[in-house]
């Protein structure tokens, strides 16, 4: 008996290991293909085997069709036959094409194109194959534009200037290529023989096209083992760029001894600025001149020091072809210093003149910012899982058990770990020289932060900052990689044909380097460019502007060329790093003759003293006046005059993320009692919506007065010069922000709603212009995952929403003291016109990057932006709704005891009405202090002189 039991013992322990060894088992077998280290080249496998997830993409795609590619010869649609001749498709229009397929392959698609109209945003469209989109990719792709450069032009002190480019219209040949640009090989469509239907639907731009083409893929030759025997030499000074396809790609000068030209006094534009030349697609052209055929060794000197201890990529092409694999994706290592390289093989060269192309390529990266993504979407879906099952309850004295809800957590974060190691391990053998690579050393803290929360999956709902949320979240660790290894900057300084027995260029020695460093240093101390002047006996126009040199640069170009050509008046722009120096500048009698880009708070304190001129008595006011929204003027009215117009807006809508509350299946809401309608459904799911009342810790007019004026209230009593936050409309305007908080538990302190945005956290709220430039510069992973929609407002009897908010950002004045304040006012006139406006909005965004958005003033001008269309209809409708508090002596005590209503309410629990008569006793007893300061009632609180309170209406009535 003992023994029978000894061995049933035996048995069930038996089983048990083999169960736990098949459970062990299956767990590797799961993450078997990550465990195993891959190469680069491997990730394409990896990738294919993450569940079939990959499906829809074109790598799958061409992993389904790659044995079936057509090997034939080109075959050509001529226009006249598909459309009857060349046909230009306008944006946010299609044209459908029929063509005839000899036999069922994968095909090379092509078309030659001609981009048209001015715009510098990338013509965008998306293409579908007999009425499907065979892989995602085929939704974004874009048409290359062709730049020239400009004429270098000097400014007044000599230095040499970002050109403007020159956008020119010229046939091309198109091939697919997403915006991503992960492909740098054309994108291929399998087509069934006989008829197929293409449809072309064009989403940003317009475009001319032409005859189309189907061939096939084209291999790229081997290294040919050659020496480029001779003594000749082709130097090309990389700045002098000949053709690119982004007007943001630039040259810049730096005083840097070692590069050309130099000069130790003045700036000269001697490299391409390596900031500039990053993107995934864009690309430079050179031509020039071969004087004897032969082959030809390349090199490149180069600057890369953005990307520490790892390498960019480019394509090199020679008149519109690859010449060799050595050519494919040339890496250019990490220098901090400029350095020379060359390709390790020559190119064959005739006698005559060639196109060179540079070309920034991502395909070592493509299949790593694919996995990386795939586990970014992955930890998404599951926070907002998570998020389902907890309701943002997550209380630490709260048990979850996730494996009950079938989510496997445990194996899901290690092999996602896996995963990322594999990727980091990969990306590591590009720097062979290099254990731990900066550039992607947060994978390694991704990985570390996975599989400490696998130790304790089911504790991941308290612990969602460190797995999804927040800035040191392992999402955040992996979508920064993505963010760094998406783009390649290069700077560029010469390029370089030679044979073997050339003399090439050399550099400075120490002594001659150390000269003009000297040099340099000496001119330092003499040369004062863009400094204010104070001389009022000068003719020319001393105009002060808030804003960077790269501005002022363009600006000054701007005013020489055409103001003083149009009315003969010569202007000197001088920056001021601080506006408080306006005030004293005045005090001290040495004001210019006008300022612009000033903010606009500081209008009313200068008018108020007599430090501006009343710009309604220029003859032209009320034909620039109506250049903008009414309410923009509000902030520059002192009495009867208008002593300000704005130069720059800011504006206020309803950001949302589109594919989460599509996932949620939620409406974008109109109203702010929509917004509080979905606030349930959004709380249950632990996320939130963000108020931009939030992201300020001083609670300005810009968050409190939006909410009175939606209900029609104002802030003084007419007639009586006393508060009217006792009225029922300011009442409820109050009570509608405080219970936004109070009630509705809307987050009241929300440091950064970009991050929250991105992290999914907040997938809508309302925000400004700031917002809105980071999440289209700084956040590519959210592309086509956002958009924008109208403010919420307060829904009239009629049906009609009422959406005010603030508005104003930065004014142009004229100060009293000048004795040029005509010529000043012709210069604001011309500078806030609309053709200036937008030719100023182009060179900046053009000559200096994406980044710099202009947002106007000017109404036609920040419609004829290069801004995306889709949203500058929604900013466009926006703007007609800007209404700034008005000022008057004591406005600042209005705007404080605003703020602290809501602060006493929301924080302190104070009863509203109790702190609004709190506030009007404050308001109203600084209100008579200051208005008998500056004579508008006696000490006794009898009217001296009547009290301006302007709103829209009388605006409007003063542009009449």
């Amino acid at each position: 008996m003992i023994k029978m039991k000894r061995m049933i013992a035996i048995a069930i322990l038996i089983t048990l290991i083999f169960q736990t060894n098949v459970s062990l088992g299956n767990h590797s077998f799961l993450t078997a293909k990550a465990a195993e280290k891959v190469s680069l080249e491997g990730l394409k496998e990896l990738y294919l085997s993450m569940e079939n997830e990959s499906e829809g993409d074109y790598t799958n795609y061409l992993n389904t069709y790659q044995n079936k590619s057509y090997i034939g010869d080109m075959i050509t649609y001529p226009a006249k036959e598909l459309y009857s001749g060349n046909v230009v498709v306008q944006e946010g229009s299609e044209i459908n094409v029929s063509i005839d397929v000899p036999e069922a392959a994968l095909y090379v698609l092509s078309f030659d194109y001609c981009t048209v109209g001015e715009n510098i945003l990338p013509t965008k469209f998306a293409l579908e194959v007999n009425d499907t989109y065979p892989y995602e990719e085929l939704k974004r792709l874009f048409l290359s534009d062709t730049w020239l450069s400009g004429d270098i032009q000097e400014d007044r002190y000599g230095n040499e200037c970002i050109a403007m480019p020159i956008k020119r219209e010229v046939w091309g040949r198109a091939y697919l290529h997403d915006t991503e640009f992960l492909y740098s090989e054309p994108m291929m469509v399998y087509l069934e023989q006989g008829e197929n239907k293409l449809r072309l639907k064009v989403n940003e731009g317009s475009v001319l096209l032409g005859d189309f083409y189907l061939s096939a893929h084209k291999e790229i030759a081997k290294d040919l083992e050659e020496i480029a025997s001779g003594e000749n030499s082709i130097v090309i000074e990389a700045e002098e760029m000949t053709y690119r396809n982004s007007p943001n790609i630039r040259a810049d000068a730096e005083f840097n001894t070692k590069l050309t030209p130099y000069d130790p006094d003045t700036k000269r534009l001697n490299i391409v600025s390596e900031a500039s030349f990053k993107t995934g697609g864009t690309k430079i052209e050179y031509t020039f001149v071969v004087k004897k055929d032969g082959y030809y060794n390349l090199a490149f000197d180069y600057r890369q020091s953005l990307k520490s201890d790892f390498s960019v990529y480019r394509n090199i092409y020679i008149d519109g072809e690859i010449p060799s694999k050595s050519f494919q994706n040339y890496a250019f290592s990490y220098s901090k210093k400029y350095t020379r390289t060359t390709v390790p093989v020559p190119v064959y060269l005739t006698k005559g003149t060639h196109l060179l192309t540079v070309e920034v390529s991502l395909d070592y990266l493509r299949d790593s910012v694919k996995i990386l993504n795939r586990i970014t979407d992955h930890i998404n879906n599951l926070a907002l899982a998570i998020n389902k099952i907890t309701g943002g309850n997550t209380n630490k004295y709260r048990d979850f058990n996730l494996d009950s809800y079938g989510y496997e957590i445990e194996k899901n974060l290690l092999t996602w770990a896996d995963y990322i190691d594999q990727v980091h391990g990969a990306l590591s053998t590009l720097n062979s020289k290099e254990s731990n690579v900066g550039e992607i050393s947060q994978l390694k803290i991704a990985s570390n932060t996975l599989r400490r929360l696998a130790e304790t999956p089911n504790e991941l709902p308290q612990k969602l900052n460190q797995f999804s949320y927040g800035t040191s979240s392992a999402r955040q660790n992996i979508t920064n990689v993505v963010g760094n290894i998406s783009v390649g900057q290069l700077g560029l300084d010469k390029i370089i044909f030679y044979q073997e027995d050339a003399k090439l260029p050399q550099k400075p020695g120490f002594f001659r380097s150390l000269l003009y460093g000297v040099e340099h240093f000496l001119a330092s101390f003499t040369k004062q460019d863009y400094a204010p002047s104070y001389d009022k006996e000068n003719e020319t126009l001393q105009i002060w502007v808030a804003r960077p040199r790269q501005y002022l640069e363009i600006m000054q170009r701007m005013a020489d060329s055409d103001f003083t050509k149009q009315y003969g008046i010569n202007v000197d722009l001088s920056i001021v790093p601080d506006q408080q120096k306006l005030i004293l500048s005045n005090a001290s009698g040495k004001a210019p003759d006008a300022a612009i880009g000033i903010s606009s708070g500081y209008v009313y304190d200068l008018a108020l003293r007599g430090a501006l001129v009343n710009m309604r008595e220029f003859d032209t006011f009320k034909e620039v006046g109506k250049r903008f929204a009414p309410g923009m003027l509000i902030p520059g009215v002192c009495d009867d005059g208008v002593y300000a117009v704005p130069e720059t807006f800011n504006f206020y809508v309803l950001f949302y993320r589109s594919d989460i509350l599509n996932t949620l299946g939620l409406k974008v809401p109109n109203t702010m009692e929509e917004v509080r309608s979905m606030l349930p459904e959004l709380a249950r799911m632990g996320l939130g919506f963000n108020s931009h009342v939030a992201n300020n810790p001083v609670k300005t007019y810009a968050a409190t007065t939006p909410f009175i004026f939606q209900q029609q209230g104002e802030l003084i009593k007419e007639g009586e010069n006393t508060a009217n936050l006792d009225s029922a409309e300011v009442l409820t305007g109050l009570k509608n922000l405080a219970e936004n908080f109070t009630i509705y538990n809307m987050d009241y302190e929300v440091l950064s709603f970009y991050q929250a945005f991105r992290d999914g956290r907040m997938p809508i709220g309302t925000s400004d212009y700031g917002t809105f430039n980071l999440l289209i510069n700084a956040a590519p992973e959210l592309a086509d995952s956002w958009e924008i929609a109208p403010y919420p407002g307060v829904e009239k009897e009629d049906g009609e929403v009422l959406r005010y908010t603030s508005g104003a950002a930065e004014s142009c004045v004229v100060f009293s003291e000048s004795n040029k304040s005509e010529a000043a006012w012709k210069f604001i006139d011309w500078w806030t016109s609309t053709d200036v406006q937008t030719e100023f909005a182009y060179t900046l965004q053009s000559t200096l990057g994406n980044e710099y958005l202009w947002n106007s003033a000017n109404l036609d001008a920040i419609m004829a932006s290069p801004w995306s269309t889709k949203h500058k209809e929604v900013i466009k409708e926006q703007i007609a709704w800007t209404m700034e508090a008005p000022r008057f002596p004591g406005s600042y005590i209005v705007e404080r005891e605003l703020g602290n209503v809501l602060v006493n309410v929301v924080t302190n629990g104070t009863n509203l009405r109790t702190a609004v008569d709190d506030a009007e006793k404050k308001i109203n007893r600084e209100l008579q202090r200051k208005l008998e300061e500056f004579g508008y009632i006696d000490h006794n609180g009898n009217t001296k002189k009547e009290l301006v309170i302007p709103d829209i209406d009388l605006i409007k009535e003063w542009l009449e």
